[in-house]
Parts: structure tokens; C-alpha cells; sequence
């Protein structure tokens, strides 16, 4: 080898030596990167979930607490989302009395609500009382409309599942099975409307009501109460629920009221409304007409004390004008339901718009007081829920179920729309079939 080659490699020998060496300084700071890791001290938030131990502090033994979950079905939002939105905000002040009242006696469990939103919608209320099934929880609160649990009746029948409604009133519902409703069902509150009419001094009623089984059940309800009391209910209009415009219901029902107008005296005609909150698109459009301003308007708990009635400005004009008045069940004038009703003005600041608030409230003692009782057991619980009814006295006073699981017996409250606003103005007595002044 000669002195040229042997440089060469000594050459390309110390340029290796030159470049690892270069490589080694160059990459040198990388390996400092690592102290980036120093980041993940974020996980320490964990420490954060630290939280839910709260809820067992008063028995001190947050180890041994077992968490019953209970699903909620109501709706967040649909056509009763004003009402679904109370209610649930009435369960959330139970399930923090009861829990309280657990945590007092020292006992070893909870209750927690799953919510889910049913979108007043039955085949979603369907879709939410499979899933909660399928989470293994057997109890549900809600659902809201009479639609929504004739949706899921065979289905938690056929699952052992206890569903109890603080408002479904549909008389067809009115049968023994896994439905519990803390409201009474419509042959109660149709003869309610049809006492209205009489006294009202109404002959002659023109209905338009939603196509469906609460719809349906409570204009047959009224229309046999009334008839019996010696009025017409005359031929009206039966619509689709899922409409959201009236533009024609409204022409047809003006037509319909100007025949009775021409046999009958002004102030014999009137008009009963079946709704929910769709009914304020309703007013919108019946305020077209001077005929339907003209006579007065009735209608129902779908509507008594809804607030969305009454924000829209045409439709609370047209209530005001026509002096609407609509009935709903009464709660009773107790502690529960007064302590309840300050607890939801000073978090919300204004009163209850309906009344199921109280028996949504009651439901969730009463079914927590029956797994107090017998345990979890969904069927035990079903046997049990009658007598805890009966021994507990809530917002609603009593809750005497009878053999369809329904509320046994309630008064009335009729609620006008007085200058834009909700008044109770009236009280119909059950036991004497009267209604009085407030």
C-alpha cells in the first residue's frame, strides 16, 4: 500500500471519527427532550374524580356505598320539552333529598339518575327504554306523553322493567301492568272540562285535538261527560301531531265555529284545544280570524301554565283575548309541595309552569322508599310500590294507586291567561264535583 492509499484511509478514518462526533454533539440536546414528559404531571387532575366521594361523607364509609341507578325519560327537547325540562329538575331535588335521607339512617347505598332524551318522541322514548335495559337498569321515571308509554309498555313488561310516569293520562293507558302514573288518568279531567263548559254556560263545543292515544282518550273522555251533561261537542279536526304549521286547521275551525254561531247565542259556543306546546303555531294562526277571536277557548293540562304559550306575544294576545283557561291535576297545599316549589324559584326564578313537577318529585320517593323496603328487585318493587304509596305522604299528598297502577283520585286546578301571564284562578273540588274561586 502506498503512502497516498494510507493517507486516504487515515483520512476517511478521522473524517468518520469527525462526523459521529459532530452527529453525537448535534443530537446531544435531544435526549433533553425527554424531560418533556414532565408534562404528563397533568394526570395529578385525576385526583380531581376525588369528588364523588362527597355524597357518603355522612355515613363514613364511602368504601361500602352501593349506587343504584335509575333511568329518567323525558324530554329535552320536542313538543314537551318545557314540561320534560321541570321535571327533571324536580327529580334532581328528590334524589338529593332522598339521598340525604339515606345518608341519615346510615344506609349502605345511593340512587343516581341516567338521563335520557326522549325528544317527545315515542319511537325515541322506545329506543332509550331498550338502552337503559341494556345497562342493566330496571327502573325508569317518565315518560312524559301518553304516545311515548303506550310506546314502551310491552316492551317493559316483557323486560321486568317498572317505568312510573309523573304525567301520561290517557285513559286507554288505564291497565294493570309495569306502567305506575302519578297523575290521574282523562275520564277524571274530562268530566273536569266538561264541567267548565257547562258552567261557562257553553251548549255547544267545536274540538280540535292531536291525533293520538292522549289526544284521543281525552276528547272521548269530554265528549261522553259533556253529552251526558246535556252539550254538543260538534264535529271537529282531529290533526297529525307532527304538523308544526295551522294556517288550515285554522281556516277549517273558523268555518266550523261560524256554523254554530248561526244557531247558537254568542257566548254557547266555544272552543276546546288538545295540545301540547304546537298549540302556541295554533293561536298564531287562529289570531287571523275574528270569528275564533270571538268566542272563548278551552283546554287542557297539555297547556296549563306552559310557558311557551305565553312568551310568544300573538300567541299570548289570542289567549288573553279569548280568555283561555285550561285544567291540570292539583298538588296539595303541604310542606313538600311548598319547600319544593321555593327549592325551584330560587334556582330557576320563577314558579313551576305545571304541576307534574310534584308528582315527579313523589315518584322517586316513592319507588326509592319501595327499595328501601323490599330491595332492588324490579318485580318485588312493583308489588311493593301500592302500599308505599299509600304510607308516604309527599307533594301530592297521599299517592293512592289504583288497580291500573294510576293515581286514584286528585282536584283540579284551571289555570287563565290573564294580561299575557298564567293565573290559577280557580280549584275544581273531586269530592264534591264543584269548581271554586281561588
Amino acid at each position: 500500500m502506498n503512502n497516498g492509499a494510507k493517507f486516504g484511509i487515515i483520512g476517511a478514518a478521522i473524517a468518520i471519527i469527525i462526523g459521529v462526533s459532530v452527529a453525537l454533539t448535534m443530537s446531544g440536546p435531544d435526549p433533553v427532550e425527554p424531560v418533556e414528559p414532565v408534562e404528563p404531571v397533568e394526570p395529578v387532575e385525576p385526583v380531581e374524580p376525588v369528588e364523588p366521594v362527597e355524597p357518603v361523607e355522612p355515613t363514613d364509609e364511602p368504601d361500602g356505598i352501593t349506587t343504584v341507578d335509575v333511568g329518567v325519560l323525558l324530554p329535552a327537547t320536542g313538543d314537551l320539552a318545557s314540561h320534560g325540562n321541570e321535571n327533571k329538575i324536580a327529580l334532581e331535588f328528590a334524589v338529593e333529598d332522598f339521598n340525604e335521607y339515606l345518608a341519615e339512617k346510615g344506609a349502605d347505598w345511593r340512587m343516581n339518575l341516567v338521563a335520557e332524551d326522549t325528544q317527545s318522541n315515542p319511537v325515541v322514548a322506545l329506543e332509550k327504554v331498550q338502552s337503559l335495559n341494556s345497562k342493566g337498569i330496571k327502573y325508569a321515571l317518565g315518560p312524559e306523553s301518553s304516545a311515548e308509554t303506550r310506546n314502551i309498555m310491552s316492551y317493559a313488561d316483557s323486560n321486568d322493567m317498572i317505568i312510573l310516569s309523573p304525567s301520561s293520562t290517557s285513559p286507554k293507558l288505564a291497565v294493570a301492568d309495569n306502567i305506575f302514573r302519578f297523575v290521574p288518568d282523562d275520564t277524571k279531567q274530562g268530566k273536569v272540562v266538561a264541567t267548565l263548559l257547562d258552567e261557562s254556560g257553553i251548549k255547544v263545543v267545536v274540538p280540535i285535538y292531536r291525533g293520538d292515544v292522549w289526544g284521543d282518550g281525552l276528547f272521548e273522555s269530554t265528549q261522553e261527560s259533556f253529552t251526558e251533561m246535556g252539550g254538543i261537542v260538534a264535529e271537529g279536526i282531529r290533526y297529525n301531531p307532527e304538523i308544526t304549521t295551522f294556517s288550515t286547521e285554522a281556516e277549517v275551525l273558523s268555518k266550523a265555529v261560524d256554523a254554530q254561531l248561526a244557531e247558537y247565542a254568542d257566548g254557547e259556543v266555544g272552543v276546546f284545544v288538545i295540545g301540547f306546546d304546537e298549540v302556541v303555531h295554533l293561536f298564531n294562526s287562529a289570531i287571523e280570524y275574528d270569528t275564533l277571536n270571538s268566542v272563548p277557548w278551552f283546554g287542557s293540562d297539555g297547556n296549563a301554565g306552559a310557558s311557551p304559550l305565553v312568551d310568544d306575544a300573538r300567541s299570548a294576545e289570542f289567549a288573553t283575548n279569548t280568555g283561555f283557561v285550561a285544567t291540570q291535576f292539583a298538588a296539595s297545599d303541604n310542606e313538600v309541595s311548598k319547600m319544593l316549589r321555593a327549592n325551584f324559584e330560587d334556582l330557576t326564578g320563577s314558579t313551576p309552569s305545571n304541576n307534574y313537577v310534584f308528582s315527579s318529585y313523589d315518584s322517586l320517593w316513592v319507588l326509592g322508599l319501595s327499595m328501601e323496603e323490599v330491595g332492588f328487585d324490579a318485580l318485588d318493587i312493583k308489588e311493593q310500590l301500592p302500599a308505599t304509596g299509600m304510607a308516604y305522604t309527599g307533594a301530592l299528598g297521599t299517592v293512592q294507586l289504583n288497580d291500573a297502577g294510576d293515581l286514584a283520585i286528585s282536584d283540579y286546578e284551571l289555570w287563565s291567561v290573564i294580561d299575557g301571564e298564567w293565573s290559577a284562578t280557580a280549584r275544581y273540588d273531586a269530592a264534591t264535583g264543584e269548581i271554586m274561586s281561588k
